[in-house]
């Protein structure tokens, strides 16, 4: 949890700055999506914590702690990250409002923007994202699809099929626009 908790900071913060105790306290405060990963990071610790008995008594001080704080940002920001999504570390959540992952994976610094939503529909196996995936605002990923590593989702797309590693993709239902698509230059102003 400790590692991915301060690659998320990285994202926030910047990647090629230095992180100092300042910054990340900083960030924790006034960054909303990374106060959701914040829960969202904690509630899988406490998911994997039940195993270890020495943990047991602090376990309902964590969980409570958990409950309002993933409470607020739900409220507050719009924004949940279920317990049943499998985030790696690193995710970028840059605006509020109408973000849902759920029943899904996602790779290593990943990109999501404001009401996209992200999870399995109907079925029990969702999407899984490979790493550095930029997801544009408004864009749905439904259902047990394959999005490559380096892709790119525009905004308002929505995914029924699988997409490969690096391409632009757009439209509804999503197509393949361009192939060998370069996205890190979105990833880096995020």
């Amino acid at each position: 949890m400790r590692n991915a908790f301060v690659e998320d900071i990285h994202r926030f913060v910047g990647i090629k700055r230095e992180l100092t105790a300042r910054k990340a306290i900083r960030a924790v405060l006034r960054e909303y999506g990374l106060q959701a990963l914040m829960g969202y990071r904690l509630g899988r610790f406490l998911l994997r914590s039940r195993r270890k008995p020495y943990l047991w008594p602090v376990l309902p001080f964590g969980w409570l702690f958990y409950f309002l704080l993933t409470g607020f940002v739900r409220v507050s920001y719009d924004i949940r990250l279920h317990l049943n999504a499998d985030i790696g570390p690193g995710l970028y959540i840059g605006h509020f409002g109408g973000i849902l992952l759920d029943r899904c994976k996602l790779g290593k610094h990943c990109t999501v923007s404001q009401s996209t939503r992200i999870h399995a529909g109907d079925g029990d196996v969702g999407p899984v994202l490979g790493d550095r995936v930029w997801v544009g605002a408004h864009a749905q990923i439904i259902g047990p699809h394959t999005i490559g590593t380096g892709s790119t989702v525009s905004a308002a797309a929505t995914v029924l099929r699988d997409i490969p590693e690096k391409t632009l993709c757009m439209g509804n239902p999503a197509r393949v626009v361009i192939q060998g698509y370069d996205n890190t230059v979105i990833l880096l102003l995020a």
